[in-house]
């Protein structure tokens, strides 16, 4: 049976001498993986339309096991991302993150939009620091591990108010900020990370934007020195205890942006 939908290239792999599996993310059908045929031959026509992070109408048999490509008609392959180390690195963990969170052949279209939003968003924006971000707690949302930054997971009560009497912290285990009452009666076991009234704000407006119906423009929000490292080791951690695992490519990101903080 054949279909055509809007897809992305994730990832691919090589299977056997000739063929490539391809990971695709689709509009209609979620997340498949299919068989590009002949897509490790020189000449073949889909070798250079199933690249990672190739963006384009595909046709589709639909096998038992695997999909098979047969037709794809490209409208983007992000060159402004793939010429660009820092930027493809980046894209990388994000298709690790995304790809951990979405179950196989799940539709989710909002999932689908705002993937596509973020791909155009690190192409266009010099720093793509804020848009990694901002991506991170948009995956999170719309895969169900939406952190809160407005209001106290354990309480309710919201969290602003406290934020100049006394420290606030956010809780991995609890996914968000805890005000500081409930903070004086959680005990830690390391997982609470105490943060500025900037970075909360911050992480506020980025989840706001990553919250809307429809994928935003790109974020303008600018964070430096003390706020960004912090939102880094919010981020860094949450994400970790939410898949109970580091990804593969979050070394190689840290080391990134420990490098531009030092700069």
């Amino acid at each position: 049976m054949f279909y055509q939908s809007e897809g992305i290239v994730l990832d691919q792999a090589d299977l056997g001498e000739n063929d490539k599996i391809a990971t695709i993310f689709t509009r209609q059908e979620g997340l498949v993986r299919a068989v590009v045929k002949g897509a490790q031959r020189p000449k073949s026509k889909l070798r250079g339309l199933t690249q990672p992070l190739t963006h384009g109408l595909f046709q589709l048999y639909r096998g038992r096991s695997l999909e098979r490509v047969t037709q794809v008609s490209m409208r983007n392959g992000f060159p402004g991302i793939i010429q660009d180390y820092e930027k493809m690195i980046y894209a990388r963990y994000l298709v690790e993150l995304l790809t951990n969170v979405l179950p196989e052949k799940e539709r989710n279209r909002a999932l689908f939009d705002l993937f596509l939003a973020v791909l155009g968003c690190l192409e266009q924006k010099e720093d793509p620091w804020v848009v990694v971000r901002w991506a991170e707690l948009g995956i999170l949302k719309l895969a169900g591990f939406a952190p809160s930054f407005s209001r106290c997971v354990s309480c309710g009560n919201g969290v602003q108010e406290s934020l100049q009497a006394s420290p606030v912290y956010f809780s991995l285990r609890g996914g968000g900020a805890l005000c500081s009452e409930c903070t004086s009666q959680v005990r830690p076991y390391g997982e609470l990370i105490q943060v500025s009234p900037g970075t909360l704000r911050t992480l506020e407006l980025l989840s706001t934007a990553a919250a809307s119906a429809k994928p935003s423009p790109c974020p303008n929000i600018t964070a430096r020195g003390q706020v960004r490292a912090e939102i880094n080791e919010v981020s860094r951690k949450y994400i970790a205890f939410v898949l109970e695992k580091r990804l593969k490519s979050a070394p190689l990101v840290e080391s990134i942006e420990d490098d531009n903080s030092s700069k």
